[in-house]
């Protein structure tokens, strides 16, 4: 792994330069490293065998980590390359700072994708690529579905989440998100002037003008193409942030999975957020283990909505917010056969509430209320 700007430029003032061996490195020799301080504004102090140095880097290192160098310039200011493997926190850390920027929420791209699907009298995609939307938003979840239940768990599976994963064990389904939102990226990307631009650019390409010198038209069909392109690699950035979010934690008692799941329904796109989390019991063992799950989502007529569940051993309690007053009243007056259909499947109802309120608030639960009843 290269380090961007790993130059090493200044040694510290115990380091004499008659006495440097650091201006006599050759390209390709190995060398074993210190890191002396975090990296901090770009700087990292290291030890080079009795060699005190400051590198420009702009990869995380902590104080303290031995690294594995290559040379891959000499000199004055010799430049080098990591090759120690990073922790999975470092390497995680650095790919979201890549990532972050680029992502978009799901829900973006889809909307733009339902438009384009209800536009047929103006259409400004190619026939190809049409089609592909076509197929892909055909193998999305719907609720219409009479198996929707039976299916969610297979759509959780193909939500991108484990894409890799998959691949890895020779099972990548044709119905995985991440694929097919890569496969259409790769085909608008060859049907583009010049066949492999950066989706980091078509944004300024939309603002471009064409050969000719005229600016293009809101109706473009390039438009259309680099537009998407961009709300692609966006939605792919926010795929790969939640894996990255969704890794095993060093403590194999907690894990987190978070993920977008596109949902059609009543010829409508919707995206759900979930987020599940493992956490240990009061008593630390594996059977106490607690269960949560946060779920939003926005289902017309009944409008934005979020679930909170929380599960442990058998016992269940669930809140369910809703921002219309009446989708409030609906919930309210389904609670007991929720609990009838809950208690069927083997749990134990601690507490079912609905509640009124915003369906993207961070709160956790109205004051007095909690998930788990303290005597149980």
């Amino acid at each position: 792994m290269r380090i961007p700007g790993s130059n090493i430029v200044l040694p510290l003032p115990n380091a004499l330069p008659r006495e440097n061996p650091i201006q006599n490195l050759k390209p390709g020799q190995i060398l074993q490293a210190t890191a002396l301080s975090d990296t901090q504004n770009s700087q990292l102090k290291l030890q080079i065998g009795v060699t005190r140095l400051i590198a420009q880097t702009q990869v995380s290192i902590r104080s303290g980590q031995h690294l594995t160098l290559s040379v891959e310039k000499g000199g004055e200011f010799p430049e080098l390359r990591l090759l120690t493997n990073l922790s999975r926190e470092q390497l995680q850390a650095n790919a979201l700072k890549t990532l972050l920027p680029r992502q978009q929420p799901l829900a973006q791209l889809f909307d733009k994708i339902a438009i384009q699907l209800s536009n047929t009298s103006s259409n400004p995609a190619p026939g190809n690529v049409r089609q592909a939307i076509e197929g892909l938003v055909g193998r999305l979840l719907s609720t219409d579905q009479p198996q929707f239940q039976q299916q969610l768990r297979t759509a959780l599976q193909n939500s991108g989440l484990f894409t890799e994963a998959h691949l890895l064990q020779g099972s990548g389904n044709p119905a995985d998100l991440k694929l097919n939102l890569l496969r259409l990226f790769e085909l608008i990307n060859t049907l583009l002037p010049g066949k492999g631009l950066n989706p980091q650019q078509s944004a300024a390409a939309l603002a471009a003008s064409d050969s000719s010198g005229t600016p293009l038209p809101p109706d473009s069909p390039l438009r259309f193409l680099l537009d998407l392109l961009k709300q692609l690699d966006g939605g792919l950035a926010r795929i790969q942030s939640n894996q990255l979010a969704s890794l095993p934690q060093e403590d194999p008692t907690r894990q987190t999975w978070q993920f977008e799941l596109p949902v059609r329904h009543n010829e409508q796109l919707d995206v759900f957020r979930i987020r599940l989390q493992k956490e240990p019991g009061k008593s630390g063992e594996k059977e106490d283990a607690v269960w949560s799950l946060a779920l939003r989502m926005n289902l017309e007529p009944l409008g934005p909505m979020r679930v909170q569940l929380r599960l442990q051993g058998e016992a269940i309690s669930s809140v369910l917010w809703a921002e219309q007053a009446e989708t409030t009243s609906l919930i309210q007056n389904n609670l007991e056969k929720l609990r009838s259909a809950l208690e069927k499947a083997g749990l134990d109802v601690m507490k079912l509430e609905a509640c009124q309120g915003k369906s993207d608030g961070d709160e956790q639960l109205p004051r007095g209320l909690s998930l788990l009843d303290e005597k149980a």
